[in-house]
């Protein structure tokens, strides 16, 4: 059965947490496909700050640096959307192009995933994809609605090839690592002249210089 991961998110700027969470997730679980999917107008988060083409720019300089037998791809879908991201519309879009043969995965990170009740349709997203929820130290306090706890009774699998197996309605948890990075922080220390070394590579560094961006509000085309 073919199979792929999607890792959506803002990536505003995309950095070592994103990158190195990537890095674990492929080198265990060596996903057919990782997707890298940049989403254009971020529902809960509303704006970004630096612009969608200036984003996907980001990320493809990452992807360019690394190991070219791990399959990371970048998907422009979401950017080209005009609507707000809905990630069960990408689900869909991607179950349309690659009907019911292919393994589907959405890679989350535990606080994201304690949002899902939010999210729109956010109980169809069983429907059309796996789960791959990343646990973190930091966010060992957080407290899922009870809502989502019956769902995870009802879909968590421990079994980790099921992922790859399955086309559908599995939660699994995964470590992929411990990084105190973000991209808030990131943009804070921007806008105040501090420095970034070693929070992202020096690829993405130099282009946020280049075009003067997350300083002053500016970046946004």
């Amino acid at each position: 059965m073919n199979n792929l991961i999607i890792y959506g998110g803002s990536f505003d700027p995309i950095h070592y947490g994103h990158i190195n969470t990537a890095l674990n997730v492929q080198q265990h679980f060596n996903f057919q496909a990782f997707y890298f999917l940049p989403c254009r107008i971020p529902v809960l988060k509303g704006s970004t700050h630096a612009s969608s083409q200036h984003r996907a720019n980001m990320i493809q300089l990452v992807i360019d640096s690394l190991p070219s037998n791990r399959n990371f791809h970048l998907d422009y879908s979401e950017l080209r959307r005009r609507t707000p991201s809905y990630m069960v519309t990408t689900l869909e879009n991607f179950r349309k192009k690659l009907g019911w043969q292919t393994s589907i995965t959405l890679l989350l990170g535990l606080d994201t995933f304690s949002q899902l009740p939010k999210w729109h349709q956010w109980q169809r997203l069983f429907e059309l994809a796996n789960l791959l929820v990343i646990d973190r130290e930091e966010h060992s306090n957080i407290v899922m609605p009870e809502t989502l706890q019956m769902i995870v009774k009802k879909h968590e699998h421990r079994e980790e090839k099921a992922l790859c197996s399955r086309t559908h309605g599995i939660i699994h948890r995964f470590n992929a690592g411990h990084f105190r990075i973000s991209s808030t922080c990131i943009r804070e220390q921007l806008a105040k002249g501090e420095s970034i070394d070693g929070k992202t590579p020096d690829s993405v560094i130099n282009y946020i210089r280049q075009n003067n961006l997350y300083q002053n509000g500016s970046g946004y085309l």
